[in-house]
This record gives structure tokens, C-alpha cells and sequence, in this order.
């Protein structure tokens, strides 16, 4: 399949993420990455290479020879590390291949572009898979949290889908916290200590948040995209929000859905936070896996871990969390 290669950089902490690809993956990337910087130039280069082929049975990526691990379950496909040469394989039914080095900062993807599944599937996980990897090997480190800060702090909140991590996203944004994530950021040791790295995407809600408050009334009917069970919100035009690019660890906040109305939070100590954390390690390259467990280890060590029963008092929540990092709430009762 003839086409014409458009090349697109995004810029993140001091890494350049330049992707070569079609028109058609191009405005995917340019939606989905809108709030990262464009056009600044760095040293280190992370590189994607997207080809086009018209059907399954003639992908220019091949699974590797040999014994590999399963380290990741897609959807109709697979994830799987050969560590003999330190590769990484997946797949997407018939329509993606994807082979990388994580080490050295290259990936290479075969689509049947034909299909608008095959081109969510690629430009989104597939693709976010890969650069968890390849970050990974670049000391940087990525947890499962949204992140919102006040003062050069940030709330972070890991929790599993279910677990009101988008209603609470919300409520801190209408509270006037600055954002850094939605659903990822990544944590990088620094000479003054932990830095959580903002990874900045617009913001998925269930339909559950959405009846919730009623600025987002304008999502209702509007289609997901493909296998998404949630609509995006772009949070600087319905908020006016401030992207944080960087900040100090504050505290960690596990969310839990509450049938009651009036919230309620209590402290936990560093290992039941820490087993939020760990099924999110992706179990490949055996030292750049063990360093991401330290890092993870290291914050919940260091930064006061709660466990929040949020319930419908909205306007309070952003209250309760911002004396977290204020320290000015002394007490908390379960």
C-alpha cells in the first residue's frame, strides 16, 4: 500500500518522541499527545515507524524465532518478550504487528490502517506499552496514578478501573487542583529526590462521572472511540486547567467507591499501597524491572499513603486532599 510518511515529534522531559507514520496515525498522535510540547529539540531519540500494508497476510513485522514469555494479555492478540534479544513482539488480531528493542529506543509497526480498530489499538495501548518499556530503560519509571497538584505537590491516586478514579479526577480539576495526568505518570530520581513526571492526555469518564456533573452533559451520545468503554474530556477547555509538567510526591490517595455520602479517609501503611502498585511492572528485562520495583518501594516509603472512601460531597473532597498536602490536617478518622 502506497503512502505518503508524515513525521511527528512530541517532546517529554527531555526526550524527543519522533514517530513516522501516516495521515491517518498522524492526527491520532496529534490528538491524543496535544498537550505534550512539539518541537523541541533533545539528544536522546525514541523513534516509532509505522508501515501501512493492505491485509494481515502481508505484515512487514515478524514474531521473533524462539522461546519467549508472555509478559502482557492484549486483547485478540499478545505481548511477549524474548530475551535473547532483548525483543518485544505484539500483536492485534490480524491487523498490528509491533517489534521492538526497548533498548535502544526503536519500534516498528505493521497496520492494516483500513480498519479503525487496528489504528486505536496501535496509536494507544500498543504504543504506550512500548514507551513504559523503553522509558524504563531510561530511568524513568511509570506508575498507574492520576496526578493532580497544588504547591509543587502531587495527590497521587492509583486504583483500578471501577474504583471512582474518574469521578475523583474531575472533582479535583472543578476544585482548581493543576493536572499531570489522567491514568499514567512516571517517577525519575532527581538531585533533590522523587519527581512524578506529568504525562498529560485528556481525561476518560465513565458514564457513571459524566451524569454526575452536569458541564459534562455534552458527552452523552457522543460515540467512544473503538473498545473504549469511556468518553474523553479535554480538560483545559471545559476547565481551564494548568498542565503540570513536574512535582515532589505529596501523597498517595487509593480511591474506593463508597455507597455513603459523606467521604471518609484513613491512613495506610507502605505495603498495602505497595500492592496497588506492583501488578503494573511489566516482567521483562530482569534489572530494569527490579529498579522499577525500588522506585516504587522508595515512594511508598516516603510519601503518607491513604486510603479514601469517596462518597457524593464533591465540593469537600478537593478540601480533604489539599490538607494532605498542606499538612494541615492532623487528624484522620476512618
Amino acid at each position: 500500500m502506497s503512502e505518503i510518511q508524515q513525521t511527528r515529534s512530541y517532546s517529554f522531559h527531555g526526550l524527543d518522541l519522533r514517530i513516522a507514520c501516516s495521515a491517518a496515525i498522524a492526527d491520532s498522535l496529534d490528538s491524543r499527545f496535544r498537550l505534550l510540547p512539539s518541537g523541541e529539540k533533545h539528544q536522546q531519540i525514541i523513534s516509532f515507524n509505522f508501515r501501512s500494508v493492505p491485509d494481515g497476510s502481508q505484515h512487514c513485522v515478524e514474531k521473533p524465532q524462539g522461546e519467549g514469555r508472555s509478559f502482557y494479555e492484549l486483547p485478540s492478540g499478545e505481548g511477549v518478550y524474548f530475551k535473547g534479544g532483548d525483543q518485544l513482539y505484539l500483536s492485534f488480531g490480524d491487523g498490528v504487528r509491533v517489534l521492538s528493542r526497548p533498548d535502544l529506543g526503536c519500534a516498528s509497526f505493521s497496520i492494516v490502517e483500513s480498519e479503525p480498530a487496528n489504528l486505536f489499538m496501535a496509536s494507544h495501548l500498543m504504543l504506550t506499552i512500548l514507551l513504559v518499556e523503553m522509558l524504563k530503560r531510561r530511568g524513568c519509571y511509570s506508575m498507574h496514578a492520576a496526578g493532580f497538584s497544588k504547591d509543587g505537590k502531587v495527590i497521587l491516586i492509583p486504583g483500578t478501573s471501577g474504583a471512582g478514579k474518574s469521578t475523583l479526577a474531575i472533582t479535583l480539576l472543578r476544585g482548581g487542583f493543576g493536572y499531570l495526568s489522567d491514568d499514567m505518570v512516571f517517577l525519575r530520581r532527581s538531585s533533590d529526590g522523587l519527581r512524578v513526571l506529568g504525562f498529560p492526555e485528556d481525561v476518560d469518564v465513565s458514564d457513571q462521572t459524566i451524569r454526575f456533573f452536569s458541564e459534562l452533559d455534552f458527552l452523552r451520545g457522543v460515540p467512544k472511540p473503538f473498545a473504549w468503554a469511556k468518553s474523553q474530556v479535554r480538560a483545559d477547555e471545559v476547565y481551564g486547567i494548568e498542565v503540570i509538567r513536574e512535582a515532589r510526591p505529596g501523597a498517595i490517595v487509593i480511591p474506593k467507591i463508597s455507597a455513603k455520602e459523606k467521604s471518609e479517609i484513613r491512613p495506610i501503611d507502605a505495603d498495602e499501597a505497595l500492592l496497588e502498585m506492583v501488578s503494573n511492572v511489566l516482567l521483562t528485562e530482569g534489572r530494569s524491572c527490579q529498579s522499577h520495583l525500588d522506585i516504587l518501594t522508595e515512594l511508598v516509603r516516603q510519601t503518607p499513603c491513604y486510603r479514601l472512601e469517596t462518597g457524593r460531597d464533591f465540593d469537600r473532597i478537593p478540601v480533604i486532599l489539599g490538607e494532605l498536602l498542606s499538612g494541615s490536617r492532623e487528624e484522620v478518622h476512618a
